[in-house]
This record gives structure tokens, sequence and C-alpha cells, in this order.
């Protein structure tokens, strides 16, 4: 069973999934790596995203990541590479 915080083995083989980010100003941006943690940790304890623990970033961020990343098919990718479950939050 997959393991959350994610292993650097596991990150290692879907990190490439995750476009890498224009630089900006303002607030740093939060780690794809940390995010995905946050989904999957909702996902594999099918909780709902108010029970996000306070660990986590903010679930607000979390879940606009989720959103852009399954429209984009990514969480797609990383369920098939990583063989979690079905991404329904």
């Amino acid at each position: 069973m997959l393991e959350i915080p994610l292993s650097d083995a596991d990150w290692a083989r879907v990190e490439s999934l995750f476009p890498v980010p224009a630089p900006s100003r303002g607030r740093p941006r939060r780690s794809d790596r940390d995010i995905l943690n946050a989904i999957l940790w909702l996902q594999l304890r099918k909780e709902k995203w108010h029970r996000l623990p306070a660990t986590f970033p903010p679930q607000q961020t979390c879940y606009l990541r989720y959103i852009g990343w399954k429209r984009t098919g990514i969480l797609k990718q990383v369920n098939e590479i990583l063989m979690v479950g079905e991404f329904e939050l």
C-alpha cells in the first residue's frame, strides 16, 4: 500500500508529470510534492477537504491544484503509475 508522505522513490516516478512553474512574484508557490501528498492522503482515507490536517498546505491551495491536475489528466497518470485508485474527491 502507498504510504503518505510519498517516498523519494515514489515521488521520482511521478515528478516529471508536473510542469515546472514559471517564476513569479509574491508568495512562494507550494511544493507539488506537498500538494500531492495532501491529495493522496484525502483520497486514500476517503476524507473530505475540510478534514485535511494542518500538517499539509491549506485546503484551498490543495483543492485548486487538484482541480487543475484533474482537468489536465495529471492525477489520472499519477494513479496509473502509483496504482492508488480513482481520484474522486
